[in-house]
């Protein structure tokens, strides 16, 4: 392993910091990936829940988040691995013998920068080509399996109770798969009664895996018969919503999920520019994070020795990465409006975090308090 090559060429004292940082980077991917995996499991179960994806699926779907998932998980392991290996060298008076040694804060970084390379590699291939590339497969299978599903429900010859509580009934299955005809379909879900029947019906399946049942030549019986109100109306295409999309599929294209060369092709486009650019420039944000947060961790990790306090660095730096996140999406939703010009775009929040991070770590490598005293401004 070329991390592992590079340890002879360093000193002994970098080497075990690198070695450090690194165990401790696996434990924290492990750690964050599982605590946000929730979240998207959450998702994926209540698609099961409401019948839209069988509980099969589960698992194959959830590993097809992962590589999405990732992106955001190694800056943020990254900056907890960084941050624990330094705040422990502070706290246990190992910093000042390091230093007392000739060894800086410089010569140290140094010796990360074979995993952060390593690192900013791996997280350019899974932000640029690998997490699209899966997040497209695992809609194209969210599609297929609420196909699946829906025709599932349907059982040609009886009733069958749809995900809401409404009552389908196909008569017969006729031609290719999700064909039928002799349908009658309960179209109320609270209220005045509400039928449909329909000589034929085919099921349908759009690009957000929404399912439908396009009814053909059929009536629609609105209202109770014998009172005032009822109706009855005729029609020759009639579409009727059996599943709803997956929670999170938005209208349009799915700009997440583009490969990079269809992603540069929609950039000449004057209709798509804008989403191209804020799609182009949030994958490469990522990559170019890494070097910042772990700038970012040393100064914040600094605390006098055998003495409490690591906690308010730690919370720091999960406040600053966490509005920086939000940063980003904003700018992004700006920069997909035209409110914001697409240079810098995305990268103000790459700007400002490398400039808080240069000069807390100018300052800590000078020993200087990373907030000067009040007197200092005068």
């Amino acid at each position: 392993m070329l991390i592992l090559r590079r340890f002879g060429s360093l000193g002994r004292i970098p080497a075990h910091i690198l070695r450090s940082v690194l165990v401790y980077f696996l434990v924290a991917c492990v750690v964050v990936l599982a605590l946000l995996s929730i979240g998207q499991l959450t998702q994926i179960l209540q698609q099961v829940a409401s019948g839209q994806l069988p509980l099969g699926v589960v698992l194959q779907l959830l590993g097809l988040s992962i590589p999405a998932l990732l992106v955001v998980v190694l800056p943020l392991a990254l900056f907890f691995a960084v941050f624990l290996v330094f705040a422990n060298l502070y706290r246990h008076n190992e910093m000042m013998a390091i230093q007392g040694a000739g060894i800086g804060l410089q010569a140290l970084l140094r010796g990360l920068a074979p995993l952060v390379l390593l690192l900013i590699v791996v997280e350019l291939l899974l932000s640029v080509w690998w997490a699209p590339a899966a997040e497209a497969y695992l809609q194209a299978e969210s599609t297929r399996l609420a196909a699946a599903a829906a025709q599932s429900l349907i059982q040609p010859g009886s009733f069958a109770h749809l995900p809401d509580g409404r009552v389908i009934y196909v008569g017969q299955e006729i031609g290719g798969k999700g064909h039928y005809r002799e349908i009658f379909i309960d179209l109320a879900r609270s209220g005045a009664p509400d039928y449909a029947t329909a000589a034929f019906g085919q099921i349908e399946i759009d690009k957000q895996a929404g399912v439908s049942l396009l009814l053909i030549n059929g009536q629609r019986y609105l209202g109770q018969p014998g009172q005032a109100g009822y109706k009855v109306w005729s029609f020759a295409r009639y579409r009727v919503d059996l599943a709803a999309p997956p929670a999170g599929a938005a209208a349009g294209e799915s700009w997440n999920a583009l490969p990079l060369s269809q992603l540069l092709a929609r950039i000449s486009d004057a209709t798509t520019h804008a989403h191209a650019v804020a799609e182009l420039e949030w994958r490469f944000f990522w990559p170019l994070l890494l070097p910042i947060v772990v700038l970012l961790a040393v100064p914040l990790a600094h605390t006098e020795p055998r003495r409490p306090g690591r906690a308010g660095g730690f919370l720091a730096g999960v406040l600053l990465l966490l509005g920086a996140n939000n940063l980003l999406v904003a700018l992004k939703d700006n920069l997909i409006a035209g409110k914001i010009a697409p240079f810098p775009g995305l990268f103000w929040t790459w700007l400002l975090l490398a400039a808080l991070a240069f000069y807390l770590f100018y300052r800590r490598q000078a020993d200087l308090p990373l907030v000067p005293a009040r007197g200092a401004w005068r």
